[in-house]
């Protein structure tokens, strides 16, 4: 047998119900230089049965419990091809992924870890109406954006074998967030990230997939951190910017979390004010706060007209405001909750706009422009509020006169 270009590894542990979809779509590739490894997690429901049926079209591989870091591990050291394509056994590839990963790889030989983006499915395997996610952070700026935000999913993942096995490979001290964990390593010692903005990936929504243990997901964060950058001692002041990119991308990690799997808005706000401590510059992070605009609208629906209660969010927002102003006040930085305010309202008006309420986003724009005027020189702001004011073909009626003014 020839040695593979490319190994496929998926993990599953009592994934029954999907594991047969996750394997059928690996060998339905149009790309066919590669092997496929199951590795049994020490599944105790039908795992076995379902990935055993497939005979020797796959690799499998039964190992007791060690956790998704030690089942990705066990699949790595039994690759033989040169890269190790990720695959969860709940997901699933279109049939042009590995081609489209295999030539991003030979165009970009120079990198170590390639992604790309991906599409949201439910557990039935139907399109969910969020759109699909396609973010490519050029390789230069990738460190700084993975220490503020995991937008990778282990699914949408090539990567070189023999230099993750180099590097340690999975920690498996880490239960959750092993995959960020491994990135930010390599990422700080200079490795490579490329990325496609195509999206290949369906990543399946379901009960199972979503965390019912948020303070397992606060505590791996802060841990992953911790063990990069050492403990958090309050001396933010002190420390390097590396460090301080870290923890504040930690807390507002956190303070995403807790919104999104607990709704909770006041520890939401905890640990906000904790990243604005370490880094005030936060407080202009429009994309942070347009997720606090969607408020707990769960994976596959955010941003969305569906399952989403704006008016409820909006009034959220407004006694989170009110919440951190002594806060702020108290931790010497006063004059940043009108920052703060000012970018709370205007991504709350973004999502007003985008979900066509448009009495509510002319209400969130007003209140934005009193907080940071700013905003006056904003492009986007001003096209944003025309459309608010006027609507759509209002608009684009003022967008005709204006060209034909031009014309003159």
């Amino acid at each position: 047998m020839n040695k593979p270009r490319v190994s496929v590894v998926i993990p599953a542990y009592n994934q029954a119900d999907y594991l047969a979809e996750a394997i059928t779509s690996s060998l339905e590739q149009t790309y066919k230089d590669y092997e496929i490894i199951v590795v049994d997690d020490g599944s105790t429901d039908e795992t076995p049965a379902v990935a055993q049926s497939f005979g020797s079209a796959i690799r499998y591989i039964r190992q007791e419990n060690q956790g998704l870091a030690g089942a990705r591990n066990t699949g790595i050291r039994h690759a033989n091809g040169d890269y190790v394509a990720l695959l969860d056994s709940d997901d699933r590839w279109s049939p042009d992924f590995l081609r489209t990963m295999m030539s991003l790889v030979e165009q970009n030989p120079e990198g170590v870890v390639y992604y790309a983006g991906w599409r949201f499915i439910d557990a039935n395997g139907k399109d969910l109406p969020q759109a699909p996610s396609s973010r490519v952070v050029a390789p230069s700026a990738m460190y700084r954006a993975m220490l503020k935000s995991n937008f990778l999913i282990p699914s949408a993942i090539v990567m070189h074998r023999s230099t993750i096995v180099a590097e340690g490979m999975f920690d498996p001290a880490f239960r959750r967030l092993q995959d960020r964990e491994l990135w930010v390593r390599l990422l700080r010692k200079g490795y490579k990230f490329i990325g496609s903005s195509d999206c290949p990936v369906y990543y399946r929504v379901h009960a199972s997939s979503l965390s019912t243990d948020p303070q397992g997901g606060l505590h791996a964060v802060l841990a992953l951190v911790e063990k990069h950058f050492g403990s958090d001692d309050g001396q933010w002041k002190l420390w390097t910017e590396e460090k301080q990119r870290a923890y504040s991308g930690a807390y507002r990690s956190c303070a995403l979390t807790m919104l999104l799997r607990q709704h909770d808005w006041k520890a939401s706000a905890h640990f906000l004010l904790k990243a604005l401590e370490i880094d005030p510059s936060l407080a202009d992070d429009v994309a942070l706060f347009y997720e606090f605009s969607l408020g707990s609208q769960p994976p596959g629906y955010r941003g969305t007209p569906h399952k989403i209660d704006l008016f409820a969010n909006a009034k959220e927002i407004e006694s989170m405001l009110a919440d951190l102003s002594p806060l702020l006040e108290d931790a010497g930085l006063l004059s940043l909750h009108r920052r703060v305010q000012g970018t709370a309202f205007y991504a709350l008006g973004l999502v007003s706009f985008h979900l066509r309420e448009f009495p509510l986003g002319r209400n969130a724009f007003g209140k934005a422009l009193l907080s940071r005027p700013d905003l006056f020189c904003n492009l986007t702001f001003w096209r944003t509020w025309s459309k608010l004011v006027c609507g759509y073909r209002g608009y684009r009626h003022l967008s005709k006169v204006r060209k034909a003014l031009k014309g003159i």
